[in-house]
Order: structure tokens, then C-alpha cells, then sequence
């Protein structure tokens, strides 16, 4: 450890005297270019609402992607696909609820009342085609957490039951808060189903039906993204048997007060009790049933990496590669709310730009592709796309550089993610190009372990290369309350912090781009080469 560590101060030191001795040369302007001025049209541009979250796949992403093309384009780099084509296509499937095939049917002892998709219901983004019937249950918050002193489901068996419960925000400061049990409350479907319910339906709360009233909007209806063509289980192993299909389903308050058997007022109150942050009394509903069918329609879609490069100086290592990667694609408008990702991640989007254009001025001997990664929301869709079909050897990229959130939260601190899982060259390279006179940003590790309960690391465009034995890194700036939600706008970045990351990532993209040899592999004893025999490799 204490040999690594004057490892480190060493190149952190031949760094700081190299970069200082190029006041005035290229990579002094090469800095120089990367400015918050540049940034702020470009990102002013695609974050606008215009675009309304550049869902995959949409119209709105397809003209982002040519945008950014242009944009390459007018930099200077050179399309890499065939045909001198900027775009890797994408097939993409998508499967989207059918409204005639799907509804909720009530039974009691007076007949039966059918609920309406997208009218009076509506499925949860992982949905799947599924049917399930049984008795119903109301379990208040649908929350076992007894160590906190919340417990739903204590009395009660819900094998084979329809789960019924609140959606609802409990006051700041409860020991429940979201902030801090975010997993434990996402997951209450989870536990549901583990505990054998058939389903849970899960009813609006009061200010989501309010909105929903006071703009006259029914449920959007969401859909569901794969590509056939990209592998994500680990290679070698026999696909797990797919769990059945365990519909969730959320449904405004009429139809929940209807189900339940009681009116608006008494549903309210409920609510008003979770608000407060008590627990509302779980009962069972004898002599009610629920019946769910969510039918689904397939089509095929498209969509598109956008892939340019840059030809590196030397003549020889200009047949390797260094990767810098990011996406362009966010979250569809739901209820009309429009979610314009303008951090997550036209920051990324925008940041590569002022890359490219400080790499333009200064050009290491390795050439840099760029690739503007889709469907990244969609489970990393577009990256591992790319590296399954690269259109360059796997086997000849150095490594990669993922940009992914980079404009929020402190102005001088930046998290890295995977930059010590391949290769130690990788971690000592951005130690050393962000030591003064370079950056100077708090490097932060915190994300990085593969069991943090936040499971960042399987979360970016980075991920896949790791997973082909790429030393591979996400610069990332961590969350905040705007997360996934309409208050990331462009009004919230800070071009500051953008630009400084920039700088980070274009001197790491020189000093590997210039060294004599890729870098080497050799922290995980498994991965001695680069290519897909790594996908068996686990990472946990």
C-alpha cells in the first residue's frame, strides 16, 4: 500500500511539471476551450421540455441523436460507422399495454364493476403481461419494518391474496423518511410477493389525484424496452427460470374507494393518517375479489448510438482505441409532468463536447471514439450494444471514460465509479491528471463497491465494459432530491463544476491515450484479456 501511495505522488508530481511546462502549448489551449459559454447553448437546447424527456424510442431522442451528430460533426470528428454513418442502430422491442386487453374486475356480493386501463388504472414501469385473481386484503402502508416500529403485515397471510394498499408521503423527519429508506419503502412490493400475494394494487395518494383531476388526464400507460440482440446474463450459465408474472397495479382513488368498499371521505382520512405518519389499521375484505388481466401489444422500434471519432497522431497506436461514452436518452412525460434530465444527462451529452474540442487542439497518439450512448435508462440498452457490436476490436480499447451526471451538488468534489476494479493504471491516471495544476476536484469513492445498497456501479454506461474486461470509469456527481423527477432543469447546473470535470476527463483521455501500451489488467486474476469470456466474471 505505501509503495502504491509514492506511486501515485510520483505521477501526481511528473503531472504537475508536465502541465506546467505546457503554458502556451496545446494543451494549455486545449483547457482554455473547455468553457461554460460553450456549454450553456447546447444544454439550454436539449434539456428544454421541447424534447419531453427523449424517451426511448421517440421522435424527440431520434432528433437529439441528429443533433449531436451535427454537432460532432462541426467539431471536427470523423463518423466510425459504415457508410461514413454517425449512427449504430439500435433494434429495440417494445412491448406496451393494450388498453382493450386489460382491466380490473370487482367482485361482490352485489355483481361485478370493471375498472378501465388507462383510465382508472394503470401498471407500474417494470410491468409485465400478466393475470392473477384471488380475495382481497387492505394492509394500510403495504410496510413491514418492525425494528422501526411499522409492521403491516403482522396479522396477516397473503398467500394467494390481492394486496390493496395507500400510496402516500409521511411527514419530513419520520423514521420512515424516503431520504433514508428509500430501498426499504420501494420495496414493499417485493416483500408482498415473496410472501405469495398474487398482486398489489396500490391506490393513488390525494395530491397525484388532484393533479390528475385538475388537468383532465387519464393514467399514461408505460412501456417496456429490450433489444434481442444483446446479451446481459452472465456467460456460460443456463438463464434463470422466469419468475410468474406479478402484476402491480395502481389505480386512482374512486376506483380504490370502490374496491375497498368504503366512500372518499373514509379513503381520505386514511390517508390523512399515513400523512401524519401513523399507520392506518390493515383489515381483511370478506366477500371481495379482485380479478386483474394487463394484456400487452409488441412492436419493433429503432433507435441509435451515436458513434464519431477522433484518429489518434501516431501511426501505429492509432489502431487502439480509448472510449469516452455518455446518453442522451432520460424519461418519458408522465401525467403531465415532463422530466428534462437536463443533469441526468445532457451534462454528460454536453461535457463530451468540450472534450472533443480540447482533444481536437491537443490529439493523443490512440484515436478517441465518442459514442453517445440510447436507451441507457432502459438498462443500459445502447452501451452494451455498442460493446457487443463494436465496430472497432473489443480487444484494442484501452479503456473507457463514462460521463454520466456531472453538473450538480459540490462544486469541486466528483464520485468515480469502477476506476479500481480492472486496472490500478486507471485509478492512478485520474489521481495524477487531477493533482494541481490540473482539476484539483475531491475524488470520492463512496459509490464504488458493487454491494453499496445504492448499486450505482451496475447503474451507468460503464458497466458493460467492465463486464468485457475494459478498464472502464463513471464520473458521476451523485443524486439529488430532482433526481428522475421535473426538477432537473438546465436553470440547476452548475457549468462550473462541468467544465472542471471536462478537464479531468480530457487529461486522463491524453495520458492513456499517449502511454506505450494499453492499460493492464490487473487487479481481478480472472480477467486477463478484454472481450465477452469476462461476462461470466461477478461482480457483487
Amino acid at each position: 500500500m505505501k509503495i502504491r501511495r509514492l506511486s501515485l505522488v510520483w505521477l501526481a508530481a511528473c503531472a504537475a511539471i508536465v502541465l506546467s511546462s505546457c503554458s502556451g502549448s496545446a494543451t494549455s489551449r486545449a483547457l482554455d476551450s473547455i468553457r461554460a459559454a460553450d456549454m450553456t447553448f447546447h444544454l439550454k437546447f436539449l434539456g428544454s421540455p421541447e424534447f419531453h424527456g427523449r424517451s426511448t424510442p421517440s421522435t424527440e431522442l431520434d432528433i437529439a441523436s441528429r443533433y449531436i451528430a451535427l454537432v460532432a460533426e462541426r467539431i471536427g470528428l470523423k463518423p466510425l460507422m459504415p457508410g461514413g454513418s454517425y449512427y449504430q442502430e439500435v433494434p429495440v422491442e417494445v412491448t406496451a399495454v393494450s388498453p382493450s386487453a386489460s382491466r380490473l374486475v370487482l367482485s361482490t356480493a352485489s355483481g361485478e364493476r370493471t375498472f378501465s386501463f388507462p383510465m382508472d388504472a394503470t401498471v407500474g414501469r417494470s410491468f409485465e403481461p400478466a393475470k392473477a385473481s384471488g380475495e382481497i386484503v387492505f394492509l394500510g402502508y403495504g410496510l413491514s419494518a418492525p425494528d422501526l416500529g411499522w409492521d403491516d403485515l403482522a396479522a396477516f397471510d397473503v398467500k394467494g391474496k390481492i394486496a390493496v394498499i395507500l400510496e402516500a408521503a409521511l411527514p419530513d423527519g419520520h423514521p420512515l423518511d424516503p431520504a433514508k429508506n428509500r430501498r426499504l419503502l420501494g420495496g414493499r412490493a417485493g416483500v408482498l410477493r415473496e410472501r405469495g400475494a398474487e398482486a398489489v394494487v396500490t391506490i393513488v395518494d390525494q395530491a397525484r389525484e388532484s393533479r390528475l383531476e385538475e388537468k383532465g388526464l387519464s393514467f399514461d400507460l408505460p412501456e417496456r424496452v429490450k433489444v434481442p440482440d444483446i446479451v446481459t446474463a452472465a456467460a456460460g450459465t443456463a438463464p434463470n427460470r422466469p419468475a410468474a408474472p406479478f402484476p402491480q397495479v395502481e389505480v386512482r382513488r374512486g376506483p380504490g374507494a370502490e374496491i375497498l368498499g368504503c366512500d372518499r371521505d373514509e379513503l381520505d382520512r386514511m390517508s390523512d393518517v399515513l400523512r401524519g405518519g401513523k399507520p392506518v389499521a390493515a383489515r381483511r375484505l370478506a366477500g371481495r375479489r379482485l380479478a386483474i388481466d394487463v394484456g400487452a401489444a409488441i412492436r419493433r422500434a429503432k433507435s441509435f448510438n451515436v458513434v464519431a471519432y477522433l484518429e489518434g497522431a501516431d501511426p501505429a497506436l492509432r489502431q487502439e482505441y480509448l472510449t469516452i461514452s455518455s446518453h442522451h436518452d432520460h424519461n418519458p412525460d408522465r401525467e403531465g409532468r415532463i422530466f428534462t434530465g437536463a443533469d441526468d444527462n445532457i451534462s454528460g451529452v454536453v461535457g463530451m463536447f468540450e472534450v472533443a474540442e480540447a482533444l481536437m487542439i491537443s490529439k493523443p497518439k490512440r484515436s478517441v471514439i465518442f459514442v453517445w450512448n440510447t436507451a441507457e435508462e432502459k438498462g443500459l440498452v445502447g452501451s452494451y450494444y455498442f460493446v457487443q457490436h463494436c465496430p472497432v476490436p473489443v480487444e484494442k480499447i484501452s479503456a473507457n471514460l463514462n460521463l454520466d451526471m456531472i453538473s450538480r451538488n459540490a462544486t469541486n468534489q466528483i464520485f468515480l465509479i469502477g476506476s479500481n476494479k480492472l486496472s490500478s493504471e486507471l485509478d492512478a491516471s485520474i489521481q495524477a491528471m487531477n493533482a494541481k495544476p490540473g482539476p484539483g476536484l475531491a475524488l470520492d469513492y463512496t459509490y464504488e463497491a458493487p454491494g453499496h445498497p445504492d448499486r450505482f456501479f451496475f447503474r451507468s454506461d460503464q458497466y458493460p465494459y467492465i463486464r468485457y474486461g475494459i478498464p472502464a470509469v463513471w464520473f458521476f456527481c451523485g443524486t439529488t432530491p430532482d433526481y428522475h423527477t421535473e426538477g432537473d432543469v438546465e436553470a440547476k447546473v452548475d457549468y462550473a463544476k462541468m467544465g472542471k470535470v471536462s478537464e479531468l476527463a480530457y487529461l486522463v483521455a491524453m495520458d492513456i491515450g499517449n502511454r506505450p501500451a494499453l492499460l493492464k489488467l490487473d487487479l481481478r486474476t480472472e480477467v486477463r484479456t478484454r472481450g465477452p469470456e469476462n461476462m461470466a466474471v461477478e461482480w457483487k
